[in-house]
């Protein structure tokens, strides 16, 4: 695979050409088939919003590493579920009532899953306990108010569940007792094939839209700005879900992320910008951030919302990482006040859809409606050789004992290191595969595989010279980024790992 990621800047024109050219790196059918497309650059639409502070990449983003794309085309309609299944492959599923899997190594569409009427909203992984011969099964649910069931390698559809009798929101996993939970206009529990075990109604007057397990055999339901816990009694084939509590409300407008935190807590975001921090035990509030009191300045012109709460992550016990709008907070959440300790104002021209960590903690990445993925941390010259034993929050700031003792005026900004431009409209979230890359999805119905340039070439450069039987050197080679970054040596089963600084061009 050949691919050029050119860098624009904003009033450039992006056009992305795919030549597939290296055929053990693609099927035989896609041997000669070469994916061309051309993407406005909607940096200058309107829809991206009005922002003037927005740092945008000029030059030829020596601090990215992702220099090699692979277009992995099947869907025709938005991209809305991508999951992991493993180390090389990840399903997706989307508008069009389709779901593949995909091999991320080359780019390989392995199976389809076809069969539903309309899209699907939600896709869960139910993998088998360790020792098990299981397969791994893909639980599917739609607008079209059926769940599937799926044998991943096959294709298979094993079950078509019918009994939810309305569009299914969102789905989720009780792994202690091998069912899964259903959520929409009903709460539905399910056995690991598919037999109904209990049906409750939804105390809410809208669907419900999260669900998150919080305890072995208890979860939280959010509807619009409501949170009600349920607890699940399994015994042998029976299962009963019992309403337990509607915790006090926080939240004026929807929640719109809900998220566990690694300290015995779970948090909630929503439109309004407010994040609630709540106990898991005990179920109260424990604290809130971003507090916007007056409700003209939360909902904005036009009802924009512009500090609303779109995905939040903690990488860690003590922080909360959370799309604020277009902007990046990090929240020190041991602190009565919830501090802010990093932020990147305008971070994106347009509301930030996703974020998470990218190769082993080197990159934060933010993916946006502005059709833009963006790599953020700290500049190469302040990096060291001990980076790889930092925490994710300690690597972004680059302060590590230093970071709980900032005054509260005072605030981290990370570093623009680059952008990876290929979506022509929103991109919907992203997986990361470490050193394999990482998996986008968007609007546009593309996926799209960011590979690591300098290591592909090395694997190119290996994979000829074992045709040819000429001496090549091992992985040792770095890049020429300035970044250290994570290096792995030896086979598979014994695998070491070392950090490799890169010389500075």
């Amino acid at each position: 695979m050949v691919a050029f990621l050119p860098t624009c800047k904003a009033t450039a024109r992006v056009v992305i050409f795919v030549d597939i050219i290296c055929q053990s790196l693609v099927s035989q059918e896609s041997f000669t088939r070469c994916a061309v497309f051309q993407i406005e650059a909607v940096r200058t639409s309107g829809l991206r919003g009005l922002q003037k502070n927005v740092d945008m990449v000029e030059d030829a983003q020596p601090c990215n590493l992702y220099r090699e794309v692979l277009i992995l085309q099947h869907h025709t309609d938005i991209v809305r579920a991508l999951v992991k299944v493993d180390d090389h492959r990840c399903i997706s599923a989307g508008d069009d009532c389709t779901a593949a899997l995909w091999d991320i190594e080359d780019g390989r569409k392995l199976n389809v899953f076809s069969g539903h009427k309309l899209p699907i909203n939600c896709i869960l992984l139910l993998k088998p306990e360790p020792g098990s011969y299981d397969d791994i099964l893909l639980i599917t649910g739609a607008s079209d108010k059926h769940i599937k069931v799926w044998n991943i390698e096959t294709g298979q559809c094993l079950e078509d569940i019918t009994e939810h009798n309305s569009s299914v929101k969102c789905l989720a996993s009780l792994p202690a007792f091998d069912i899964f939970i259903s959520g929409g206009e009903k709460l539905c529990a399910w056995s690991r094939k598919g037999k109904q075990l209990h049906q409750v109604e939804n105390p809410g007057k809208a669907d419900i839209q999260f669900l998150l397990p919080i305890k072995e055999n208890r979860f939280v339901a959010a509807c619009e700005e409501s949170l009600y816990v349920y607890t699940v009694e399994y015994c042998g084939d029976s299962c009963e879900i019992k309403f337990f509590k509607h915790l006090f409300r926080q939240h004026r407008e929807a929640i719109g992320s809900l998220i566990n935190v690694p300290d015995g807590s779970f948090a909630s975001g929503s439109l309004d910008g407010l994040i609630v921090l709540w106990s898991s035990h005990t179920l109260s509030a424990i604290r809130q951030f971003n507090q916007i009191k007056e409700e003209k300045e939360f909902r904005g012109i036009d009802n924009h919302y512009p500090f609303s709460i779109q995905h939040m992550i903690s990488p860690e016990k003590g922080c909360i990482f959370a799309a604020v709008g277009n902007s990046i907070y990090v929240f020190d959440i041991t602190k009565d006040q919830g501090r802010i300790i990093a932020k990147k104002q305008d971070a994106h021209m347009s509301k930030i859809k996703h974020m998470d960590f990218l190769y082993h903690g080197l990159y934060l990445a933010t993916c946006s409606e502005d059709g833009a993925i963006k790599l953020w941390g700290r500049a190469p010259a302040e990096k060291n050789d001990k980076d790889y034993f930092m925490n994710p929050l300690e690597t972004f700031t680059g302060l590590s004992d230093k970071i709980r003792k900032l005054k509260k005026s005072e605030t981290v900004e990370p570093c623009l290191l680059g952008e990876c431009l290929g979506h022509s409209g929103a991109v919907q979230l992203f997986v990361d595969f470490g050193e394999e890359g990482f998996v986008s999805c968007g609007g546009d119905g593309l996926l799209i595989l960011w590979k690591d340039g300098v290591l592909q070439n090395l694997k190119r450069s290996q994979f000829i010279g074992e045709m040819t039987g000429a001496t090549q050197s091992s992985y040792t080679c770095s890049t020429l980024t300035g970044l250290s970054r994570p290096i792995f040596t030896g086979d598979d089963d014994q695998a070491t790992l070392r950090t490799e600084e890169s010389p500075s061009d």
